[in-house]
């Protein structure tokens, strides 16, 4: 099913979205100035995940340092925070996905992608159904499923239905409650079962980021936040914050950065 959000709908009454900046704005509770950030993340215990090249740092609640790793293998694309005890680390132009503890301490030896075959991964994202990751392959046009004891990859879904030819395919992915979500071409968000089976295909020009908490699509368009409930495709999507650069919700807190600045606050 292919829902349309239509652009005249984006148009609503600049009180609207000021009332809903203001709202953001009575809630946050913390600051830290951190330059550089090329990735973010956060797990359901409230805390974050900053990556700043080839380092990544985590912070408490209270945006309190808390533990940091450097890596060998370059720029940091991508955290996957969804299991605080397997935390996922995507190093891109490397080829290579680390796991880290609770502690930020690596969990067993990197792995290289292309020893199974996946020659360009374009996205990958932790597998809370099993003990595994989903990779996004760029040279195969597929979304592939992995497990970590680096047995082959198990082909879930071609993904040229749903993108035009020449466009890159996926720039994101995460999985939530079983099924996979992925950022289509920057023009829309497909979810998959953990078969492969196609179970939507929301249209969202100009998304650069997701997350998904619940029925709420949550994702950057333009510079601005907003979230969708994906139950009810038709009504307006909500305006979160504006001049967002980069964002991460788990449960209840939502951590924006922008302009050299990372701040938490409490999604209401």
């Amino acid at each position: 099913m292919n829902y349309k959000l239509q652009a005249a709908r984006r148009a609503a009454h600049p009180a609207f979205f000021l009332t809903a900046f203001l709202l953001l704005q009575s809630a946050l509770g913390q600051t830290l100035k951190v330059d550089g950030v090329t990735a973010l993340s956060a797990d359901k215990r409230g805390y974050c995940y900053v990556a700043t090249g080839s380092s990544v740092a985590m912070y408490g609640a209270q945006l309190e340092p808390l533990a940091r790793y450097t890596c060998s293998f370059g720029k940091i694309a991508s955290i996957d925070a969804s299991d605080p005890f397997k935390i996922l680390l995507f190093c891109k132009d490397f080829l290579r996905v680390l796991l880290l503890d609770s502690k930020l301490a690596a969990l067993g030896s990197p792995i290289f992608l292309p020893d199974v075959n996946v020659l360009r991964p374009a996205a990958v994202c932790r597998s809370s159904s099993g003990n595994g990751l989903w990779v996004a392959d760029a040279y195969r046009r597929q979304l592939l499923y992995l497990d970590f004891a680096l047995n082959a990859a198990r082909e879930a879904a071609l993904l040229d239905a749903y993108v035009a030819d020449g466009e890159q395919h996926v720039s994101g992915m995460v999985e939530r409650e079983g099924n996979v979500f992925l950022n289509l071409s920057g023009k829309s968000i497909a979810a998959f079962d953990k078969f492969g089976a196609l179970l939507h295909l929301f249209s969202v020009p100009g998304i650069s980021w997701f997350d998904v908490q619940g029925s709420e699509l949550y994702y950057l368009s333009g510079g601005n936040l907003y979230a969708q409930n994906m139950l009810a495709w038709s009504d307006l999507p909500r305006l979160i914050a504006t001049g967002v650069e980069r964002c991460a919700v788990a449960g209840s807190a939502i951590y924006t950065y922008s302009g050299g600045v990372l701040t938490k606050g409490t999604l209401r």
